[in-house]
């Protein structure tokens, strides 16, 4: 065997290495320690933690509370994400690419900067609500606090799976199959319900998972709407977090990732059991149904454009407020004249750009050890097929399957103290274990897209590299990586994007050393600084700007490509 093939068995030996240790340090044994701090909290096997759900109401009502949010965001995102199709794909709808670009608003801002913008408009001294207020006396200024304002927040938030899954399948329907339905006598409605509904059901159950999980482990929304009364399981795994009454957060923890286990268990089993499946060739381009009744027509167009309004209020007056003074923007009264001051104050003052700078440099990190894991990890699991590959596989995808704050709870657990895997060091408290929570919470999407580009590309150009002399590392670098590069520049951005104003794990793991975005935009209600509020919309509107042009920068390259 030469020199050269050693070295580079050397290398890929120490590189797995790595990363299992990475895997099993900071997935597996994070899970592990949840069930230890559960059951096993004065070193002997107990059932005191559920002792202690069972004896709390406010936990007890934190689980009540999840379930029916998690129930009724079903249903009003489900009736609310048809109906923006309905609008935009299958009736003649006056107006209806504006309509479009407003209901996919949440796609640039989403998570704690959309509650924060929501919470700006809406709560009791918020310019709608104050609005409102004129045109009904009677209504409660504290509508959106709580159940009610959670619940409005998920309603119209979560409706991007449909944007993205249901709606690139309802335009692959054949339309001559529709015609077909219409010329055997049925309207409008029952050819859609009949024909176009049954073609789309598979996307359905996609997005009915991912909003049933997101409904689940929404942290943003009830820890800052839910005001003093109303506690879901992740806002109430943060509070226990604080009192550090750690067996009871991991049994919370616990209890959600079960939840969402046993959900992707069922509707699994109902997505076999009803096995839909379209045999249309999409020979016929989906052409747009104009409504006949004319009331009917009156009301769907006006409920349209109200609807609109709802998602684009939001970020009309976040923008034009932010390019208020600050006096109007703490009083929310309507700005007299707008300028660039408080963009200004924020990107020229340390203390306020410190925030935005310690989010790009978490992300950054954050993506970089993503890269490093799942490019070669994907590699191996395609080339290699077998049992450690295929537990590597499964280790991968953990963090899709339990919730971020069972693992989160884990690390705490785990590295709050030193610990022999770190060699020796107490992480908890320290910069690392923020960006790493990162890194796990976006490896299994990052693998399983780079993993489906990776299977697009033809062996036998690996083979005939291989068979000229090349190396694993040269074949590597002139053949797979120019086909997974686009991929990996996305997924990259992508994960870079959300993690700028990521909460969930933010909140449970920050300190004063690297306090992040997301962190910062929950806080203003709590400082006496006037400049806060001022400084909180403008870091809304970067944040926008950031996700509409990797969106399309990122979506424009890989169609280049």
């Amino acid at each position: 065997m030469s020199v050269k093939k050693k070295l580079s068995i050397v290398r890929s030996v120490l590189m797995f290495a790595i990363i299992a240790w990475f895997l099993v340090t900071f997935i597996i044994v994070p899970v592990i320690s949840v069930f230890r701090t559960t059951f096993f909290t004065n070193g002997s096997f107990s059932f005191e933690a559920i002792q202690k759900l069972a004896a709390s109401d406010r936990v007890r009502r934190s689980l009540s509370n999840t379930y029916k949010m998690a129930f009724w965001t079903l249903i009003t995102v489900t009736i609310n994400g048809m109906f923006q199709i309905l609008v935009t794909e299958y009736f003649d709808i006056k107006g209806s690419k504006l309509l479009e670009l407003a209901f996919m608003t949440p796609l640039i801002y989403g998570g704690i900067s959309l509650v924060t913008g929501y919470n700006y408009i809406y709560s009791a001294n918020g310019y709608i609500t104050k609005l409102l207020l004129k045109v009904f006396p009677s209504l409660n200024p504290n509508w959106f606090t709580g159940f009610t304002g959670v619940l409005f927040v998920h309603s119209f938030a979560m409706t991007t799976h449909h944007i993205l899954f249901v709606k690139t399948a309802f335009r692959d329907i054949d339309y001559s199959t529709i015609e077909a339905a219409k010329s055997l006598g049925a309207s409008s409605m029952k050819a859609f319900f009949k024909v176009a509904l049954p073609v789309v059901k598979p996307a359905i159950f996609s997005a009915t998972i991912l909003l049933v999980l997101g409904a689940l482990n929404s942290f943003a929304a009830p820890s800052m709407l839910g005001g003093k009364n109303f506690y879901m399981i992740n806002s109430m795994i943060l509070t226990l977090n604080g009192l550090r009454s750690y067996d009871l957060s991991a049994l919370l923890s616990l209890i959600l990732a079960v939840s969402c286990i046993i959900l992707l268990l069922v509707m699994n089993w109902l997505e076999k059991k009803n096995a839909y499946l379209s045999v249309s060739k999409v020979t016929t381009r989906l052409r747009k149904t104009k409504i006949r009744n004319p009331a009917l027509n009156i009301l769907i167009h006006a409920l349209a454009y109200v609807l609109a309004l709802i998602y684009l209020l939001p970020v009309i007056f976040i923008v034009l407020f932010s390019l208020g003074d600050v006096q109007s923007i703490v009083t929310n009264t309507f700005p007299k004249s707008f300028s660039l001051g408080n963009y200004i104050r924020v990107f020229s003052t340390s203390a306020t750009l410190k925030p935005f700078l310690n989010s790009v440099k978490l992300s950054l990190l954050a993506v970089l050890m993503v890269m490093l894991i799942t490019i070669p990890s994907t590699l191996a699991i395609k080339k290699h097929p077998g049992m450690a590959t295929k537990i590597l596989e499964m280790t991968l995808l953990i963090p899709w399957i339990l919730p971020a704050t069972m693992l989160v709870v884990g690390m705490i657990t785990t590295y709050s103290e030193p610990n022999v895997l770190v060699f020796g060091q107490i992480l908890l408290g320290g910069f690392w274990l923020l960006p790493i929570a990162y890194t796990v919470s976006k490896i299994p999407s990052s693998m399983r897209l780079v993993r489906a580009s990776l299977y697009a590309i033809n062996d036998s150009h690996e083979e005939a590299a291989h068979s000229l002399g090349g190396g694993a590392f040269y074949t590597f670098r002139r053949v797979v990586w120019p086909v997974i590069l686009p991929t990996a520049i996305s997924v990259g951005a992508i994960s870079f994007n959300g993690l700028l104003s990521e909460y969930t794990i933010s909140a449970l793991l920050y300190n004063v050393n690297n306090i992040p975005l997301g962190i910062v935009l929950r806080s203003p209600e709590m400082s006496t600084d006037p400049n806060t509020e001022a400084n909180s919309l403008v870091y809304i509107v970067v944040l926008m700007i950031i996700s509409a042009i990797t969106l399309l920068a990122t979506q424009k390259y890989r169609n280049k490509e």
